[in-house]
């Protein structure tokens, strides 16, 4: 298919549904959380978050919302500008994909975080490509996407 920026923006509006939003964020949150309570037993306080705070990151978990400037807040961020909405500010932008691939990619002791390959083909890593590169950056996703879709659909009109 031939893209344009609008035909585009379309398509990335019917996959990013808040429901999609919303299980990424929670995939995000709960390798964020792992990773949290790995590096508490790496300074042997396993237990160093309070019941308070433990009870409130459960809540935040299962809502998808943390008030305050945070990572959930970068990523709504990052959908909103794949389903099309006008970047505000390039610096706010750069702000914000920064605090995602710090928060997911960047190792203790390196400077600069290690972004697999595997990341750029996730809702999140596609999202992130159009904030960072524009939605030109991703019209070959988007074909690998619409081949998959009628690919699906033409097997299920096959004759069992």
């Amino acid at each position: 298919m031939t893209w344009t920026k609008e035909t585009a923006f379309e398509k990335l509006q019917s996959i990013y549904t808040d429901k999609v939003m919303q299980e990424e964020k929670r995939r995000i949150f709960q390798q964020v959380y792992r990773h949290l309570h790995e590096h508490l037993d790496d300074l042997a306080v396993s237990s160093g978050l309070k019941q308070e705070a433990e009870k409130q990151l459960k809540f935040f978990k299962e809502y998808t919302f943390m008030p305050g400037d945070n990572l959930f807040q970068s990523m709504r961020y990052v959908f909103l500008l794949a389903r099309g909405e006008r970047e505000t500010d390039p610096q706010t932008t750069e702000q914000h994909i920064n605090r995602i691939y710090r928060a997911l990619f960047q190792p203790a002791g390196l400077k600069n975080p290690y972004i697999p390959d595997s990341f750029w083909s996730t809702t999140l890593g596609v999202a992130c490509l159009v904030a960072q590169k524009g939605v030109e950056s991703v019209y070959p996703i988007l074909d690998e996407i619409t081949e998959a879709e009628q690919m699906e659909g033409e097997n299920s009109h096959e004759p069992k």
